[in-house]
């Protein structure tokens, strides 16, 4: 069920761009090639390439923080994070200081040790 799109490239919906096309945008984009210009060459639509640059460009980026082009997982299910003592911690900064938002209070489970930033909750479940 693949298509074709706008630009006559071939695409499966729903389904991660091939690695190499990443890789290739990735490195289109390094060496100065605008993404509308890269867009129309790798036959990729402009969203999907500015997506992937925008990953790859910003600090919080994935490919910034695993040096990885590759598509993320999809599907699945994520280890459980707000382990009891997560849970107390979180409580207690809210006892604390009750208008401190929720990326306080995950910079603050990382710098006192008590998450690493392979297991701190995102903002979203803190909220929760």
């Amino acid at each position: 069920h693949g298509g074709v799109n706008q630009l006559g490239g071939v695409f499966v919906n729903g389904r991660p761009l091939p690695d190499v096309v990443r890789q290739r945008i990735v490195e289109l984009a390094h060496n100065g090639v605008r993404p509308c210009d890269i867009s129309r060459q790798l036959r990729v639509s402009h969203g999907c390439v500015s997506k992937i640059l925008s990953r790859w460009n910003l600090p919080c980026s994935r490919y910034y923080e695993t040096g990885s082009f590759k598509a993320g997982v999809i599907g699945g299910s994520k280890p459980k994070v707000a382990t009891p003592p997560v849970v107390d911690a979180i409580a207690n900064y809210k006892r604390e200081n009750p208008t401190m938002f929720a990326w306080e209070i995950r910079d603050r489970l990382l710098a006192e040790g008590i998450c690493s930033q392979d297991n701190v909750p995102s903002v979203s479940s803190i909220n929760r």
